[in-house]
């Protein structure tokens, strides 16, 4: 649960050359990312020929470098658990991440992007400033220079007000003490996202759920602490772990089921907490992980009971889904397919390709070609499957390939809220 004797270099590079072996002997996750495209070159070159035993000292970081955390050989992988080999590759990679920084020092920019509710307040209070900074092509090329943000690189803007601020002057924060026993009730995960940049995502979930009867409650907002396994920082994520357990494990206890509509989010809460929290929380964590829910997942959740309303007023038309790569390391299947296309006249076609953002990987000087051509790729099979309307559950592969494809990307909920008139 820890981080696996992440600084324990013996059996990181034990590990390593074991993984290396198996995947040379493999190769089925060939071009799937850059990382496999740097450990086979790696590889090949005469003076390895194959022999992991021969890479050069640093190859492991190399290999990491091309890491993004997207988790798809994990589940592309034959020999993941339960196989006797029980690889972990994104595990590894986020082993080595750790050990790098802890070695080489963590840099100024990636204490500022791990910090996401610090940054957001920030970003929120002065929106007016900070959204003319990222249009400005000057700042935006002296931040390249300062700090290693590509000047290209989509960054989503900051909303002038917040979503806790709009919930705090109308909302319930409290637990209603109207909700019958054994009803439906949900503690709503806002995401920082959803929080400081785009608060009609969580405004189109909480309207949805009440539509459904179900009364929706928001303890707070705070960051499901993703980031800061990003930049290699395990005592950052375990204080983040700590500070959403103390906001959701009460409701939890109440009977709430928590709804996250970033699946990013919601596999952190339900997966990531309890392999990197604190040692001797697991059975906490375990009833938070076994509460949380993927909005799609947790409506389709509804339909499966007889649950879920119908009462359209529109339609969505034809759909463009880019499928996140976080909800597909989850095995929920595209319960945005399933509930969309309930909706008369709308038609879903899932694209389930990287949008090469990654959180922070993507905007970086260093990565941001690799990302760029990612988004290309699968901007292109959105284009190919003629929706009228493009979607993505992830607000930042949203606004990678919103930016390449020049045009809007919009999160299914919202898509969903029109369908319904709310």
């Amino acid at each position: 649960m820890a981080e696996e004797n992440a600084d324990d270099g013996s059996s990181l590079q034990s590990e390593w050359l074991k993984v290396a072996e198996i995947c040379n002997g493999c190769r089925r996750c060939f071009h799937l990312c850059p990382s496999f495209d740097t450990l086979f070159d790696l590889l090949d070159v005469p003076e390895v020929d194959g022999d992991p035993g021969k890479l050069p000292s640093d190859a492991l970081e190399r290999t990491q470098d091309g890491c993004n955390l997207c988790k798809l050989c994990y589940n592309h992988c034959p020999y993941c658990p339960p196989h006797s080999y029980a690889l972990d590759f994104p595990g590894l990679m986020i082993r080595s991440r750790i050990r790098f920084v802890r070695k080489r020092g963590r840099e100024v920019v990636d204490r500022f992007l791990s910090r996401t509710d610090r940054t957001g307040r920030l970003g929120s209070r002065f929106s007016r400033v900070m959204n003319a900074a990222l249009r400005s092509p000057f700042l935006r090329k002296g931040g390249q220079r300062l700090f290693g943000i590509h000047a290209d690189a989509p960054i989503l803007p900051f909303a002038r007000e917040t979503f806790w601020d709009r919930h705090r002057k109308g909302a319930r924060t409290e637990i209603p003490g109207n909700v019958r026993a054994g009803g439906r009730k949900v503690a709503l995960f806002v995401t920082c996202l959803g929080n400081y940049q785009l608060p009609e995502i969580p405004e189109s979930v909480a309207l949805i759920l009440e539509h459904h009867g179900i009364p929706v409650v928001v303890p707070g907002s705070v960051c499901c602490g993703m980031p800061y396994l990003d930049v290699g920082d395990p005592e950052g994520f375990r204080r983040q772990a700590a500070r959403v357990l103390s906001l959701f494990l009460p409701l939890v206890r109440e009977g709430y089921q928590v709804v996250a509509p970033v699946p990013t989010c919601s596999l952190t809460l339900r997966k990531e907490f309890l392999r990197y929290g604190d040692p001797g929380t697991e059975r906490a964590f375990g009833e938070l992980s076994g509460a949380t829910w993927d909005f799609f997942h947790y409506l389709q959740k509804l339909r499966q009971a007889g649950e879920l309303k119908t009462d359209f007023k529109g339609t969505v038309g034809r759909v463009s889904y880019h499928v996140p790569c976080h909800l597909r390391d989850q095995n929920v299947g595209t319960p945005v397919r399933e509930i969309l296309g309930l909706i008369p006249g709308s038609e879903v076609f899932p694209v389930e390709l990287c949008s090469g953002h990654g959180g922070s990987w993507g905007m970086r000087e260093t990565h941001f070609p690799d990302a760029r051509a990612k988004a290309i790729r699968t901007v292109g099979a959105m284009e190919a499957a003629s929706g009228s309307v493009w979607s993505s559950d992830c607000p930042l592969a949203a606004q990678a390939l919103g930016a390449q494809g020049h045009r809007s990307v919009e999160h299914p909920a919202i898509l969903l809220r029109k369908a319904y008139g709310l």
